[in-house]
């Protein structure tokens, strides 16, 4: 079964991939999937992707397939956690998975954003220092320093 707005075999990262109007058309992105649970969407600027709501055993699959398909395009992948209400150990394995294949072909999963628990939890399993895991806050518009 394939989410709706994630084509198998396809990429995240498509550009033929058209905003739907009203569901994160422009600088915020296109909606991937939604549901009662988690909503995903890609970004432009930056380019990656922002979770929404809760990641748990019941849609952890998805987030795996979001994931790998957005691996597929090379580089680094940005995913902006910060909107993430909740998220369990089979979630966190997902990111450190694949965060331990991109380090192989030399690029990284930024995480932007984590709540502390994530954080916390991250490195009680020792899963913080993974290659390829880096983990940002995200720095807000009054902090950003002007451009010279």
């Amino acid at each position: 079964m394939v989410s709706k707005g994630v084509k198998a075999g396809g990429s995240v990262f498509d550009s033929s991939v058209e905003p739907r109007p009203g569901r994160g058309a422009g600088s915020t992105g296109v909606v991937l999937t939604s549901d009662r649970q988690l909503r995903v969407v890609r970004t432009t600027r930056p380019r990656g992707l922002r979770l929404e709501g809760e990641i748990d055993l019941a849609n952890v699959d998805v987030v795996r397939r979001v994931l790998a398909s957005a691996a597929r395009d090379g580089g680094d992948i940005r995913v902006d956690v910060s909107k993430l209400a909740f998220i369990d150990v089979a979630g966190l394995r997902v990111f450190v998975d694949q965060a331990g294949a991109l380090a192989l072909r030399d690029g990284r999963m930024v995480l932007v954003g984590a709540s502390r628990q994530m954080v916390r939890v991250l490195g009680l399993c020792g899963w913080d220092a993974v290659p390829g895991l880096t983990m940002v806050e995200r720095i807000a518009p009054a902090q950003r320093r002007p451009r010279i």
